[in-house]
């Protein structure tokens, strides 16, 4: 009596004909929605009924107790599709340099920033308003050196007016 060892799977693999068959559906559907997919995925089906049978059988076979279209449709939509980058050429391929404001232009928006933080009716908006008016020197003194930078017009004025913003924000934790 030959004592026949028959080993468990632990894995169940999809037969070679079958993947590549997902796989080519995968990919031609890698950038629908899920509803779309979806539809596709069971027009598929209905296409390639045959081959899912015989695939179903084998695996159902080997003892598989889950649910063999639901793991085709799971390698197809999960593992087959090729992952596309969403991060596309919306930005620049080059990453913008970044430009460091004046050190006294900064110790001077701290200072300011510490003196009024404070006060119960304290608003960074009419904060910054308030420190232009009185550090109008330092300021163009700063837009002279930004200008020679090639920022101009609103990203100046956004620069100047984030960067005391940030000031706050820093103090302020």
């Amino acid at each position: 009596m030959a004592n026949e060892k028959q080993s468990k799977i632990f894995r169940y693999k999809l037969n070679d004909d079958i993947m590549s068959s997902i796989t080519h559906f995968a990919k031609i559907h890698q950038l629908d929605d899920r509803h779309t997919y979806k539809d596709a995925w069971t027009q598929w089906l209905a296409e390639n009924q045959d081959c899912v049978e015989r695939e179903v059988s084998r695996l159902q076979q080997l003892n598989y107790k889950g649910d063999v279209i639901d793991k085709m449709f799971k390698a197809g939509r999960y593992y087959f599709r090729e992952k596309v980058d969403k991060k596309t050429t919306e930005k620049n391929d080059n990453p913008r340099d970044y430009i460091v404001m004046d050190q006294a232009l900064i110790q001077a928006m701290d200072t300011h920033l510490q003196g009024l933080m404070n006060n119960n009716d304290f608003k960074p908006a009419l904060a910054y308003n308030h420190f232009c008016e009185q550090h109008i020197d330092l300021l163009r003194k700063e837009i002279v050196r930004l200008l020679q930078q090639n920022i101009t017009g609103e990203k100046l004025s956004a620069k100047l007016k984030k960067t005391y913003k940030n000031r706050y924000f820093n103090l302020q934790h």
